[in-house]
């Protein structure tokens, strides 16, 4: 088969696959899935009050860590990515949550949002969030829960919450015991109907293992230092999604023969969901689906090798343009580091306006310039 008649056939393939897969076309119904739109930026423990959705059921203060501006930085208890429950970087945008799921006691902190619509009866839906355990936690849980509810709740205390049916997810492996990366953790439940909130936090806990972490004295931290029982877990990127008995599988495992050759090589090509915040590199959530099945399909094939190119329309100064593009691309790059991939198969470059694919004069040409490139390289394949 000639090249170009190669190609032509992939990039049918995976027009197709893109443009019929509904997973991606799927819908997050968490009206605020990264904990980024806040009445102001909390500058102490206990801030989740600042969310615009996010709330508290229970007398266990959850709290919210957002990056802060020089002037907060100096009196910030929870600022992002440094704060006295360890380092951590936001998995997308400037905000997470955190919360202690196992504590002195019967303690327990929890999350709660009420949903952009109610769950259909008889659905089945896909609960996924990204967890990382806090680097000084003095323990790590075997299982953190999600439950579906038809109104909001309230409970005048602080201890776990036990007249619910969460549906738990197992953390009992690297998710939840592992400090330095997000970690997606999923969920199915196939809906009663009405259920127009969701709460998340830890219920019932079968096993508490000790992390081995020593808090050097030199560190102040919320972290319990002399019961040594503290798991404390940030959380950023909650979505629920309506999909099928083979779609509420893990992104990661939708792979197979499905896409198997279908990405061009050699060829530039765009992916339709991958979107940042205007003039930012931070990635929006609606970008996971698509570069999670980019990252199983590296995973499969292991021989191959990936090109980013970000690229800007001509607004503005270009060497911010340059700046903006590079910095996007690097995000990117990143992501798929963060799903295994090694960066040594990865590089990243960006050019700014300098390679616009249609004329800038128009709003739409603009929107098609402002893109992410990817391509695919193997071993003797054709520049």
């Amino acid at each position: 088969m000639n090249l170009t008649l190669r190609v032509f056939r992939l990039l049918k393939a995976i027009t197709l696959f893109l443009l019929c897969c509904p997973f991606i076309k799927a819908q997050n119904i968490i009206p605020d899935s990264g904990f980024e739109n806040n009445k102001f930026i909390p500058v102490d423990f206990s801030g989740i009050g600042a969310s615009k959705t996010w709330s508290r059921p229970s007398l266990g203060t959850s709290d919210l860590f957002c990056e802060c501006n020089k002037k907060q930085k100096k009196i910030s208890l929870v600022d992002v990515p440094q704060n006295p429950m360890g380092y951590q970087e936001a998995h997308s945008g400037t905000c997470y949550a955190g919360i202690f799921a196992y504590s002195h006691g019967y303690y327990r902190e929890y999350l709660q949002t009420p949903l952009k619509e109610p769950l259909e009866k008889n659905k089945t839906y896909l609960f996924s969030m990204y967890v990382s355990l806090a680097d000084y936690s003095r323990t790590y849980i075997d299982q953190l829960g999600v439950c579906f509810l038809t109104d909001k709740v309230t409970y005048n205390s602080s201890n776990a919450i036990g007249d619910l049916k969460p549906v738990y997810i197992d953390t009992k492996t690297t998710p939840g015991k592992e400090e330095k990366e997000w970690h997606r953790i999923t969920a199915t439940y196939k809906a009663h109907g009405g259920e127009t909130y969701i709460l998340i936090g830890s219920f019932l806990v079968q096993k508490v293992q000790k992390t081995k972490f020593k808090l050097p004295k030199e560190i102040k931290s919320q972290i319990n230092q002399h019961a040594e029982r503290d798991a404390y877990y940030f959380i950023d990127d909650v979505s629920l999604v309506e999909t099928t008995a083979i779609e509420a599988m893990d992104t990661n495992l939708l792979l197979p023969a499905m896409i198997k050759d279908s990405i061009p090589i050699s060829r530039a090509f765009t992916l339709s969901t991958i979107l940042f915040k205007t003039n930012e590199t931070a990635l929006l959530p609606a970008s996971f689906p698509e570069l999670d099945t980019l990252a199983a399909f590296l995973h499969r094939n292991i021989h191959l090798y990936l090109e980013i190119a970000g690229h800007t329309d001509n607004s503005g100064n270009e060497k911010a343009n340059i700046k903006l593009s590079q910095g996007r691309a690097k995000t990117v790059c990143d992501y798929l580091v963060s799903k295994g991939i090694s960066k040594a198969r990865i590089t990243h470059l960006g050019y700014g306006s300098s390679k616009p694919l249609v004329s800038n004069k128009t709003k739409e040409g603009k929107k098609q310039n402002r893109r992410v490139e990817f391509k695919l390289t193997e071993p003797g394949s054709d520049p």
